[in-house]
């Protein structure tokens, strides 16, 4: 992790933001299976991937995203949609 990995981290903790999974970003992000179950593969093959979405945070083996720039990412998404 280097030095502005770490800030960032220490700032969303002293805020309150926090950082999510895979699953709790699918579930944010209403990608779930029929049966409600988070759609990890479906967020990561189809989200995390696209170059306007936030990088994660690497943690051990772990990545994760900082709540408060996933729910950016989707209101931006959601006003070049509408645009």
């Amino acid at each position: 992790m280097d030095k502005t990995e770490v800030i960032d981290l220490i700032t969303a903790l002293a805020t309150g933001d926090c950082y999510l999974s895979a699953d709790a970003c699918a579930v944010l992000l209403g990608l779930t299976t029929k049966g409600g179950a988070p759609n990890r593969r479906g967020f990561l093959e189809r989200v995390a991937v696209r170059g306007s979405f936030p990088a994660p945070l690497v943690i051990g083996n772990e990545k994760k995203w900082k709540k408060s720039k996933v729910l950016q990412w989707a209101d931006d998404e959601v006003r070049i949609l509408a645009a």
